[in-house]
């Protein structure tokens, strides 16, 4: 009885919860702002050439350049922010938002981002794990230290997966891989905004949806090495465009995934 309500009960619960309830309130809270002209005719040729509606690429002030994926109930949409449309070149941002859409329909990138609301939501049920203390001490305890030791070690893995996931099915998808290089390239070089996203609501999860993550201005120190969690998004996005663009060329995603990160990590600070 402990076990099932310290664990079993928060991840039923997060299960059945669906993916397109969180996307939904999500974009409630964005209230995207008419675009101009510009942007427009730019928004409009991008979901001419991917077959898509128009209304399903929307546009969001905010300075930093980002592009999110909000898997809804009843349609995807696309969210670009004016700064990536300021930044990006048009075959760039064809290629990140056709690579969205691609991710979000696929089964196993749905499923890395549940994973990875997962994660984010453990805290949110702590006190569901604390009530199993009145029923059994001993087991509520090592259960709420697996609740700790996964919150606070598992949140790179479950965000890797889902972009190991994404990166597979946009080169397999777009036409355009190298652009798609490109663009994660150029938003690499805005990895000090990551802590100033402003995008959604603070009780939702943001990150899974988003191609450049929120960071906080915290500062990481191992062996005489520092470095911020800006340094570690730039590393990331630099990676996933070497993955795409060797992807491309026939090379194996698994070339780029935990050995290599583990190399590119043991750079940072240095």
């Amino acid at each position: 009885m402990t076990v099932a309500i310290s664990l079993v009960v928060p991840f039923v619960v997060l299960l059945t919860l669906p993916l397109g309830k969180i996307a939904d309130r999500l974009a409630r809270h964005l209230k995207p702002e008419p675009p101009s002209q510009q942007f427009d005719n730019v928004v409009t040729e991008i979901a001419i050439a991917l077959v898509e509606p128009v209304e399903s690429i929307q546009t969001y002030r905010c300075e930093v350049p980002n592009i999110a994926m909000l898997p809804c109930s009843d349609r995807e949409i696309v969210v670009a922010t004016t700064g990536a449309l300021e930044e990006l070149s048009r075959y760039e941002l064809q290629a990140l938002v056709a690579a969205q859409f691609a991710g979000m329909r696929n089964r196993w990138c749905r499923m890395a981002t549940r994973a990875e609301i997962m994660w984010w939501a453990i805290p949110w049920f702590f006190p569901i794990g604390l009530c199993g203390l009145a029923l059994d001490r001993q087991v509520a305890m090592v259960v709420a230290f697996c609740f700790l030791f996964v919150w606070a070690f598992m949140p790179r893995k479950t965000e890797h997966a889902r972009d190991l996931c994404a990166d597979i099915v946009a080169v397999r998808t777009t036409f355009d891989p190298q652009s798609l290089a490109s663009a994660m390239r150029k938003l690499a070089e805005h990895a000090q905004a990551a802590t100033q996203i402003r995008f959604g609501a603070w009780y939702l999860p943001t990150n899974p949806f988003l191609v450049l993550p929120k960071r906080h201005g915290s500062k990481t120190t191992v062996n005489g090495r520092s470095w911020t969690q800006a340094e570690e998004v730039r590393m990331e996005l630099l990676l996933r465009a070497d993955r795409a663009e060797a992807m491309a060329k026939g090379g194996k995603a698994s070339d780029f995934t935990g050995r290599e990160f583990s190399r590119r990590w043991g750079k940072l600070g240095k």
